[in-house]
């Protein structure tokens, strides 16, 4: 990998990791808000709901977002790219009020079906209907931003919407006392808020509305195939808290779901980050020769950070989940974290490997691993759920992640042979599953300090061992050793 494939990338990784953790990072800074201020059964319903909205998100998008960028650098002429970014945006918006019209007129009967246990419960969805309805148009600006590779206003973007999310949450929590149902209205006014300012750029970028069939059926071409995948994933990440409520009830929901959304930091701050900028990188450099290469070094790299982060979170699950949870009865869920973990870190495998799926719009592969993971969260989460609980749902994560990327190996390699870094890989796989298991099972003094104490203590190992073990290549200790003469010249 070329230093300045891996400046121009991890520039990129940057810019987009500060925008999008500061709206990812906003579900887990919110974390204490919500365990003082909601039982531990509306924090479940919330996670219930959750699940809705990303399945009618699929039903809406249709994956044109992700169709967006592959067009985009597919056509040649500026005019050809107005028409595409104006044709999904377009599509998403019609799709958009036609399904969040739709819940807002049967929220009663949705209500009965769901069973939530809460008399706010058609107002709860009623609101939801209108956050349904304006905010999947985001997502194709999103995408705009990503082809245009505007990264600075794509963070300001984002950093802008966290900001006031975050002011509302409290005004409506803490200060209005809004429960359960501040949370909705919180939502519904952050779409209002940004939905016609997003709609305005589009249109003012693409000169007006260029709604092109002929656009659009290119990009359902690329786009359907990946609807399956999505609703395959769908089943695999978010089925599961629908399956938990009726055995364990809507209490062991709010105690995965808030497990969940620990581990996620990883997932937000790491793989969906760095898949913000690979893609489209990867596309504009699909026709060099060295992309398997480049493919194969940037697997490693995630790897070392998620492996660092396994140790880092895994290894204090239980201090961090004292430390952000005020109510004991959110506690109950820490030792599944570092297992929702390392499934998050082989799903970040999956999605470097998954590059040559992109590159040679083979979109129909994602549909089968999907499938596969998606069978194996059911199946394992219906047959155990009764037997060992939350376990079960933790395990099915895992299981499923891994049953994925051993089915992506196999797709990938029939398009493009990546030289994966085998030797690196177990590396990073011994040295920080090792740490993560002495530091999980150790519990010195307070949780703050004891927290602090294993940061340290286990990210000097991790990195000692690595480095101990040679873990480094030539070329990346000739680059740090530049990196530390600079410093000492400073």
């Amino acid at each position: 990998m070329a230093l300045k494939d891996f400046k121009s990338l991890t520039k990129d990784t940057l810019i987009y990791g500060i925008g999008n953790a500061s709206d990812r990072l906003i579900r887990f800074v919110l974390l204490p808000l919500y365990s003082a201020y909601l039982p531990i059964a509306s924090y479940g319903i919330r996670n219930l709901t959750i699940p809705l909205y990303e399945i009618l998100k699929i039903i809406i998008l249709l994956s044109i977002e992700q169709a967006v960028i592959a067009d985009f650098y597919k056509v040649k002429t500026p005019e050809e790219r107005r028409t595409v970014i104006s044709t999904g945006f377009t599509f998403s918006v019609i799709t958009s009020f036609l399904i969040g019209g739709l819940t807002f007129l049967f929220a009663p009967q949705l209500a009965r079906l769901m069973a939530l246990d809460t008399p706010d419960a058609v107002a709860i969805l009623r609101l939801f209907a209108i956050f349904t309805t304006l905010t999947p148009p985001s997502f194709i600006f999103l995408s705009f931003l990503r082809c245009e590779r505007r990264p600075g206003v794509y963070t300001i973007f984002t950093i802008a919407k966290s900001l006031v999310k975050v002011g509302l949450m409290v005004i409506f929590l803490v200060v209005l006392k809004r429960d359960l149902v501040g949370l909705y209205q919180v939502d519904v006014i952050m779409a209002l808020v940004f939905f016609l300012p997003v709609t305005a750029i589009v249109y003012v970028y693409t000169r007006g509305i260029k709604f092109s069939f002929k656009s659009l059926g290119s990009m359902f071409r690329y786009a359907l195939p990946l609807v399956p995948n999505m609703a395959f994933f769908w089943i695999r990440n978010m089925l599961d808290r629908w399956l938990i409520k009726p055995v364990l009830g809507e209490a062991a929901v709010g105690v995965y779901g808030f497990a969940v959304n620990i581990a996620n930091l990883v997932s937000f701050l790491l793989v969906a980050t760095v898949n913000l900028a690979w893609i489209p990188y990867a596309f504009s450099i699909k026709e060099r020769d060295d992309l398997p290469r480049i493919t194969s070094r940037v697997l490693t790299y995630m790897l070392f950070i998620g492996g660092w982060a396994l140790i880092v979170i895994g290894g204090c699950a239980k201090e961090l989940v004292q430390i952000i949870a005020k109510k004991p009865e959110y506690w109950e869920g820490y030792p599944l974290i570092p297992v929702l973990l390392l499934g998050i870190c082989l799903y970040g495998a999956y999605s470097i490997i998954s590059t040559p799926c992109y590159i040679k719009r083979r979109t129909g592969f994602f549909t089968w691993t999907s499938l596969i993971g998606a069978a194996v969260v059911v199946l394992i989460n219906v047959i155990l759920l009764p037997k060992i609980g939350l376990w079960a749902a933790a395990l099915a994560s895992l299981v499923s992640y891994t049953a994925m990327l051993l089915a992506m190996i196999f797709f990938s390699r029939r398009l493009m042979k990546i030289p994966y870094e085998i030797k690196r890989i177990l590396l990073i796989a011994l040295v920080s599953l090792s740490i993560t298991a002495g530091s999980f099972f150790w519990h010195p003094l307070t949780p703050l300090l004891g927290s602090l104490i294993k940061l340290g203590g286990g990210s000097a190992l991790y990195f000692a061992g690595l480095t101990f073990s040679g873990f480094l290549l030539p070329s990346e200790r000739k680059f740090l050793r530049k990196i530390f003469l600079r410093r000492e010249q400073d």
